[in-house]
């Protein structure tokens, strides 16, 4: 049984001890555990930035149902970046190319609905 000292008081406890039986203090150090999050939101947005911006490049003719289809892409692409980014979660670089994909085919949809 080894004795360690507390690190308030300095009095002497067992080292297993979690706190200080003379003052409560806290003897074991507060170590968050972190976990590598995956940054799923920011995945999902440059996915459907990419998918948005791609279609752009279709020679076909645009009617009004791939029009709303791709905008509706490039709408929730443009969401999933922008709540990844104000929330806080990992990949913030990914939902930043994922808005900026998702704002480009966006701002090119509503050029082609206004002809």
């Amino acid at each position: 049984m080894a004795m360690v000292y507390c690190r308030a008081c300095a009095r002497e406890l067992h080292e297993t001890a979690l706190t200080c039986p003379q003052c409560g203090a806290a003897q074991q150090a507060c170590v968050p555990q972190t976990q590598a999050a995956i940054p799923w939101l920011a995945i999902v947005s440059l996915i459907l930035g990419i998918i948005s911006a791609l279609t752009l490049f279709d020679d076909s003719e645009w009617d009004r149902d791939a029009i709303v289809g791709v905008g509706i892409l490039s709408l929730a692409g443009l969401t999933c970046g922008i709540v990844c980014i104000n929330q806080k979660h990992p990949g913030r670089n990914l939902a930043i190319a994922g808005i900026v994909l998702s704002g480009l085919a966006a701002f090119v949809l509503s050029c082609l609905s206004i002809e």
